[in-house]
């Protein structure tokens, strides 16, 4: 079953079970993955995935401006939001996963340009880590 496929079976289900929340976050992301195919055509499992980390991401940035504004409702409504999100992601790899991972990119390269390294370990990685926490780690390692 593609992820597009379970969004709508998903979907569903929150319907039956008057899931409200979880059915706005559903109805967010196939929105976001139609207007993606109406500009970019048909979208696989990645890019799904890609939408999905880029609307949790967006969630996450509300939540600190939330937090400074001590408004603990859309607090509780934003956390809950990114449980769903988080839920339709592979899991994050760990930080000993992204420290090998960076070690073996770092070893097997004749330079060491942040760049083309950082390009390498992305494409290693894929959705499985933030570009964040991969640039703390390269830089970590190329000190």
């Amino acid at each position: 079953m593609t992820l597009k496929e379970q969004l709508m079976e998903d979907m569903k289900n929150a319907m039956r079970a008057h899931e409200s929340a979880k059915l706005d976050v559903i109805r967010m992301i196939r929105s976001e993955v139609k207007n993606f195919e109406i500009d970019n055509g048909e979208a696989d499992d990645e890019k799904v995935q890609k939408i999905i980390k880029t609307m949790l991401k967006q969630q996450k940035d509300a939540l600190l401006d939330f937090e400074k504004a001590a408004r603990q409702d859309l607090i509780d409504e934003t956390n809950a939001k990114i449980e769903i999100f988080a839920s339709y992601l592979p899991t994050e790899m760990s930080d000993e996963e992204l420290e090998k991972v960076v070690a073996e990119v770092v070893s097997a390269a004749a330079s060491k340009d942040f760049g083309p390294l950082m390009g390498q370990v992305m494409k290693k990685v894929g959705n499985r880590a933030d570009g964040g926490r991969v640039t703390a780690c390269l830089k970590k390692a190329l000190a």
